[in-house]
């Protein structure tokens, strides 16, 4: 069972957004991890619920680092603090003009059933992955899940099956990305749900990582991911037509995560074949 719900969260004391989605059986497992000048103020609100971070730590790379390390031992989820939740099937109205998909909010028995849902899946050895978001529509064939692709704005990890060398911080504004493909390129792969999916905010909405990322932050790390990944990164300049970035020129990124994990299979029988040969 997953036993925590880990929500990091900054600049938002009284917003609250994903916490206040939550029916009553999921707060009481939620902890919140705040930094040193947030502590304070966050814990007259939620009490025992409230951990700080070290004093040194101030972006969300190395957050997630230090969640994980505390965490390590437990099935936990990890959410950003700015989801709103949504249910998508397909429709079944094939009648000229019906929408292709119907969508809902998550009613009590839909969080019951999407956290059953990760938790079975973790029983048959998915170490991590996550919920969809409503940014990118899902296809009727990759419905209700899809495997080895992006994990952005919550993660669910089977801690205990977890591995211990991964590198969390080497890309500032990108850490999710990185730390995907380094799973994958070693043969982990993962599960994304697309019927039980979130709806974030815009990019760089205030608070969160706003407080210490901008345009130029957002670009250089989109650059430093594809260095380090140049077989499944490329990089894509675009005009941003919403949020605080609106107008400016962003870098995207597109991801060959599937690509990658052939390659993590790949790398694995390779690896096994030279042992199974060294003892012949």
């Amino acid at each position: 069972m997953i036993s925590h719900i880990v929500i990091p969260t900054l600049g938002r004391i009284h917003n609250q957004i994903t916490y206040n989605n939550l029916p009553d059986k999921y707060k009481n497992i939620t902890k919140f991890i705040v930094q040193h000048h947030e502590f304070e103020k966050m814990a007259e609100l939620y009490g025992d619920k409230v951990i700080c971070l070290p004093k040194e730590i101030n972006t969300i790379a190395p957050t997630r680092e230090w969640i994980f390390n505390n965490f390590k031992d437990s099935r936990h989820m990890v959410f950003d603090d700015d989801l709103n939740f949504t249910v998508k099937e397909p429709n079944k109205d094939l009648s000229d003009g019906a929408p292709k998909w119907i969508s809902w909010k998550y009613t009590d028995s839909d969080f019951d059933d999407m956290f059953n849902t990760i938790d079975s899946w973790m029983d048959e050895g998915i170490v991590f992955g996550g919920l969809g978001t409503t940014w990118i529509v899902p296809s009727i064939n990759l419905w209700p899940y899809s495997e080895n692709y992006r994990v952005m704005t919550n993660t669910f990890y089977n801690g205990p099956l977890f591995p211990v060398d991964i590198k969390w911080d080497r890309v500032p504004a990108a850490e999710d990305f990185d730390v995907t493909l380094q799973l994958l390129t070693s043969g982990i792969k993962n599960r994304i749900s697309t019927k039980y999916m979130v709806n974030p905010s815009d990019t760089n909405t205030d608070g969160g990582c706003s407080v210490w990322r901008n345009i130029d932050v957002h670009n250089e790390s989109q650059i430093k991911l594809s260095k380090l990944w140049p077989d499944f990164v490329k990089t894509k300049e675009k005009t941003a037509k919403s949020g605080p970035w609106k107008g400016l020129t962003k870098l995207t990124t597109h991801i060959q995560f599937k690509k990658a994990y052939k390659y993590g299979v790949a790398k694995l029988e390779n690896s096994e074949n030279s042992l199974f040969r060294s003892y012949i």
